[in-house]
């Protein structure tokens, strides 16, 4: 069996991919969207995953040998049970994810946080193929982040690292949502920006600060400024050769990435001048299941020389 299905859980849609290798070469056949309707609740939104799933595997492919999911949070890499869903309604604690999708299609299951997950892609696909370490940033609802090292999502000790925007860069800020006070998260998150911008949307924030408007645009410097002091406290310890930053937010385009890169190369004193690499991401709104695909397939063992995405 050849091919493998990544599904990326997100707070509106899910994304669906199916990858396919051939003598070593996986390529992008197929991918998709539908809304999660997660207003409904956990036990809805794992019932649905699970009905994507039984599709694909029992009609669709049934050469499908793995199913990879990428989740907006925190999980039990063992029991495959959400942790921590901070911006999905609903009790997810302990919510099974992992087993009910194996039981329904008889498949291996990984589950990925969506962050690693499109870190993954990126690394392994995108822009930064080749490249090691890799820093990734997905700027939107929250701050996620991953790192790549050689091609392989680092884990660390605990299974949970890359959690960039959960860095700590004022001591006395607000409170986040993992916990903990002051991470760069609080401080950059499309409501940050969008209330700093005195607008309904990033993407309003984003309309007045091109046409010149103040607010916005000192909400976009604001939040730069703390995007940039992340960058160069990443750079500083792990010395990336590219940082990559997607999500939502990140589709401001240059005028959003030429400030955070002015802040992250003017903090960053013990490297290079602008020695940092930022870039936007380049495989778009399908990273994420891109990457859960490749997680789940090599998690079942699957070797790759060539990965094209088409």
């Amino acid at each position: 069996m050849t091919k493998f299905l990544g599904l990326d859980l997100g707070g509106t849609n899910i994304k669906i991919c199916v990858l396919e290798s051939i003598d070593g070469h996986c390529k992008e056949i197929e991918k998709s969207t539908i809304p999660t309707d997660a207003e409904n609740g956990p036990e809805y939104v794992v019932n649905l995953l699970v009905h994507i799933a039984k599709q694909y595997v029992l009609e669709k492919y049934s050469d499908i040998s793995a199913v990879g999911v990428a989740v907006p949070g925190i999980f039990d890499h063992e029991l495959g049970e959400i942790l921590l869903f901070p911006n999905l309604p609903g009790n997810w604690k302990h919510q099974p994810m992992k087993k009910p999708i194996e039981d329904a299609c008889n498949r291996p299951v990984s589950i990925i946080n969506d962050a690693r997950a499109f870190a993954l892609a990126e690394a392994n696909a995108g822009l930064a193929k080749g490249k090691s370490p890799v820093a990734c940033l997905v700027l939107g609802t929250g701050f996620g982040g991953g790192i790549i090292i050689d091609g392989h999502v680092h884990m660390g000790s605990t299974l949970g690292a890359g959690e960039i925007g959960h860095q700590i860069v004022n001591a006395d800020g607000a409170l986040c949502g993992c916990g903990a006070q002051g991470c760069a998260e609080t401080l950059t998150s499309a409501q940050a920006l969008s209330t700093l911008a005195g607008a309904k949307s990033p993407e309003e924030a984003y309309k007045r600060a091109i046409d010149g408007d103040v607010q916005a645009i000192h909400a976009f410097s604001e939040s730069a400024k703390w995007i940039g002091i992340a960058i160069a406290n990443v750079m500083v310890v792990l010395a990336p050769e590219l940082f990559i930053i997607g999500g939502g937010v990140a589709q401001s385009g240059d005028f959003f990435l030429d400030l955070i890169r002015v802040e992250a190369n003017k903090r960053a004193k013990l490297v290079p001048e602008n020695s940092i690499q930022i870039h936007a991401a380049s495989l778009g709104v399908y990273a994420g299941s891109i990457g859960a695909a490749l997680n789940g397939a090599i998690n079942a063992g699957a070797q790759f020389n060539l990965i094209s995405i088409t």
